[in-house]
């Protein structure tokens, strides 16, 4: 009775514990990622005040090479790949197994059993009255103890091998996609950076102008008091001056997304505060485009990724047939009780245990053309991957050839530009162009720099997508 109450106490026990663990706490979840958001908040003014609130572009990259999250979610990958290898590991080792028990019963548990009849004939089958009716033996004491102790070691069990295999490639899968991750992360941050660039520069661009369609408006509305010209003339420089606050309004509101997306990929405060450089204007040494190919395909991750696919759709194969084959395994022990009847009270054993499936319902033969279909299937899209990483690199080299050719086009455009719009401010300032064709200089002026800034940022970006595909993974 005893026993009886401290399980039904211990019962008790147990449920309310598990009851209070299954309810989420919103609330102090969401303190938590208060913060944590202060904390990055901290960190990253502490960064800003370390950097004198200046970020250069490989600083930018080194910063999300560590902090981004999306390689770090690469990264546990990785590890849980690596992880998966071991537990395959353990197939090849020996299982060792403990086990342990005490039992207390309220009574201990016997037999009876009838005695037989011994009679003598001479005395017409009259019962011996000295012995006893029945005999009474116990089988299970009160208390008593039971333990064990097995070990268990696969001889012949291939499928462990090709397991073991299997995992390996996948560890292999996990690194190059860390890799091709990181290569990614870079690209991103670099066009982002060079974004912002832009960004910065249209916004000078527009404030310039903005000052000078101002000044032009005031102008015209002393002509237009003289009236030396119309109204509407008058009010197409307003309707300038009004662009340009357009302008400038959706130019800070675009910076502003900008910065918290690269801000983001740095892992830091997304409302953080910083200047960037333009990095050094270094000319790219394009190599010929049969080595960008080549290279392409010895260093692609995506297609060491599909020899590994490939290689793993070969292990199932094989662990398909496997089946095919028996399994031996051999174990061993000692086993024990308490009980007092039993004699003797330890016992060693060994086995050699061997498994052979004759028949499932044909599971293992479909099993097998599953694993060889699939084989054929990853064979395929091998093929695809390197056939779309010639086709890359060959776009990529392209890209390249043509973000020069614009580049150089378009430093000559806004060259000539600039020098015309100089040319005719002072025109204007004479009297011998109006203030309309003058509006029409500003114009051009604009178009032609925007122009610049695109092809600055296009031969920047398609440089770095060339890299990322032709260069080894770190």
């Amino acid at each position: 009775m005893k026993l009886k109450n401290n399980l039904i106490f211990l019962s008790f026990i147990l449920f309310f514990s598990c009851s209070n663990i299954t309810k989420v706490d919103i609330e102090e979840e969401n303190k938590n990622m208060l913060k944590e958001l202060k904390e990055k908040e901290a960190s990253t003014e502490n960064l800003r005040k370390e950097k004198e609130g200046v970020l250069y572009l490989d600083e930018c990259i080194d910063l999300a090479l560590k902090n981004n999250s999306q390689i770090k979610l690469k990264e546990i990958e990785t590890k849980i790949a690596k992880i998966e290898k071991n537990i395959s590991f353990g197939n090849f080792l020996p299982r060792i197994s403990a086990m342990y028990s005490i039992s207390e019963l309220d009574r201990y548990v016997s037999a009876t059993i009838p005695a037989p009849d011994i009679t003598l004939g001479i005395l017409g089958g009259i019962t011996l009255p000295s012995l006893p009716v029945t005999l009474t033996s116990r089988m299970v004491d009160k208390d008593f103890k039971n333990y064990a102790l097995t070990a268990q070691l696969p001889i012949f069990v291939p499928a462990t091998w090709f397991l073991y295999s299997a995992r390996a490639k996948g560890e292999n899968i996990g690194l190059y996609t860390e890799d091709l991750t990181k290569k990614m992360i870079k690209l991103k941050v670099i066009s982002e950076y060079y974004y912002i660039l832009a960004l910065i520069t249209e916004k000078s661009v527009l404030e310039s102008e903005y000052a000078y369609a101002k000044k032009l408006n005031k102008n015209a509305k002393l002509a237009l008091e003289t009236e030396s010209i119309l109204k509407w003339q008058e009010e197409q420089t307003k309707l300038l001056v009004k662009q340009k606050e357009n302008a400038i309004e959706n130019n800070k509101r675009d910076l502003q997304i900008a910065k918290m997306n690269l801000m983001n990929d740095l892992g830091l405060d997304l409302n953080s505060d910083f200047r960037f450089v333009f990095p050094e204007d270094t000319v790219y040494k394009l190599p010929p485009l049969e080595d960008v190919v080549y290279d392409a395909l010895i260093n692609s991750e995506l297609i060491k990724i599909s020899h590994n696919v490939v290689g793993i759709s070969k292990d199932k194969i094989k662990i398909a047939m496997s089946s095919f084959l028996p399994q031996i395994s051999l174990s061993g022990g000692v086993v024990g009780t308490g009980l007092t009847f039993l004699n003797p009270k330890n016992i060693l054993f060994g086995a050699v245990a061997g498994f052979l499936s004759l028949f499932n319902g044909f599971k293992d033969v479909n099993e097998y053309e599953k694993a060889k279909l699939q084989s054929e299937a990853a064979y395929i899209q091998r093929e695809e991957v390197i056939m779309n990483t010639i086709i890359s690199a060959v776009d990529s080299y392209n890209n390249v050839k043509k973000s020069i050719e614009d580049k150089e086009l378009a430093d000559m455009n806004y060259k000539i530009a600039n020098e015309k719009f100089k040319q005719k401010k002072l025109e204007n300032e004479v009297g011998n162009i109006t203030d309309a064709d003058l509006l029409n200089e500003m114009a051009e002026l604009e178009n032609a720099t925007s122009l610049k800034e695109k092809a600055d940022f296009k031969y920047s970006v398609s440089v770095a997508a060339l890299k990322m595909l032709i260069e080894k993974g770190e």
